[in-house]
C-alpha cells in the first residue's frame, strides 16, 4: 500500500500543448483511483519557493480545461531553488534554498510531486527527489507523457 496521500503537481519551461490534457488525466487518476489530495504548484517551482500560491486542485478545477492553450498552473523557467536569483543591497545573489522548497511542499502535506516539463525541469525535479529523501518525484516530460520515478 503507497504512503502517498496527497501529491502535487507543477509545469516548469516552456509552454507546450498538451500540458492541460496531463494536469487533467493525473487529478483525475489521483482522485478516481488512488483518493489522493491534490495541491496545483503555480508557475514551476515559483509555487513551492512561494507556497502561498499552492491551491488544493479539485476535478471541478480540471473539468473543461482540455480546449485551453497553456497550462492552468502557469509555468516559468526562472524558478531553479538550486540557483535562485534574489537582489541583495542593490546586487544579484545566488543561493540554494532547495531545502526551504522541501520544507514549503512538506508544510503543504505533498508527499509526491509530478513535474511536467523539459529537460531543466526534470533535472530539478531528480535534484529534489535526491536532496528530500522522502519526497518522491514523479517526472513526466511534455514530450512524452507521465512516468513514476521509483527510486528509493
Amino acid at each position: 500500500m503507497s504512503s502517498i496521500r496527497c501529491i502535487g503537481i507543477c509545469t516548469g519551461g516552456g509552454d507546450a500543448p498538451g500540458l492541460n490534457a496531463v494536469i487533467r488525466a493525473a487529478v483525475k487518476a489521483a482522485f478516481l483511483k488512488y483518493k489522493w489530495r491534490v495541491i496545483g504548484i503555480p508557475d514551476g517551482f515559483d509555487g513551492l519557493i512561494w507556497p502561498e500560491k499552492s491551491y488544493e486542485l479539485t476535478l471541478k478545477d480540471v473539468s473543461g480545461i482540455l480546449p485551453r492553450g497553456g497550462t492552468i498552473l502557469g509555468t516559468t523557467n526562472r524558478g531553479n531553488p538550486f540557483r535562485y536569483c534574489t537582489v541583495e543591497n542593490g546586487k544579484e545573489v545566488v543561493r540554494d534554498i532547495s531545502d526551504q522548497v522541501i520544507a514549503n511542499a512538506r508544510k503543504l502535506g505533498i508527499d509526491a510531486v509530478i513535474t511536467i516539463g523539459g529537460d531543466g525541469s526534470q533535472k530539478i525535479a531528480l535534484e529534489l527527489f535526491h536532496r528530500g529523501r522522502g519526497l518522491d518525484c514523479a517526472r513526466g516530460r511534455h514530450r512524452g507523457g507521465c512516468s513514476r520515478n521509483s527510486h528509493s
